[in-house]
């Protein structure tokens, strides 16, 4: 064989599912500095509804649309970015901690974004926050 497949672990729920595809917690690959994972958001659902004390994170959309709600945790201000893969253009957004997100996908489509951190998940560093109240 001339090349070499890697296996990713799909974690499925009501809602979507997730896959990892490049992290620091696999010895694996060459992309052990990157903690990189793709989500799924099924039609009408909306997933994480958290922030991260001290994570950073990038969000792109790869198939579909998907609307980002952002809620800075301090001063309350909510913040919407839709993010369309059938637009001209494309957008990385970048999640600072202490602001809380969550994606909704309002079509009749499943749609995928991808995410981007340069740390691993941490269920201590996650803090469930309900972004729109």
């Amino acid at each position: 064989m001339f090349y070499e497949q890697l296996s990713r672990q799909k974690h499925i729920r009501e809602d979507g599912w997730l896959s990892e595809l490049v992290s620091m917690n696999y010895e694996d690959e060459p992309f052990n500095c990157l903690h990189t994972y793709v989500v799924s958001v099924n039609p009408g659902k909306m997933r994480a509804n958290h922030y991260h004390k001290h994570k950073e994170e990038w969000i792109a959309a790869v198939a579909g649309k998907i609307t980002l709600y952002l809620r800075d945790v301090e001063s309350g201000e909510l913040e919407e970015v839709v993010l369309d893969t059938s637009t001209s253009s494309s957008s990385i957004i970048y999640i600072p901690p202490r602001v809380a997100h969550a994606v909704y996908n309002g079509t009749e489509n499943e749609a995928s974004l991808i995410v981007f951190s340069l740390s691993p998940e941490d269920k201590n560093d996650t803090i469930a926050f309900e972004v729109l109240k």
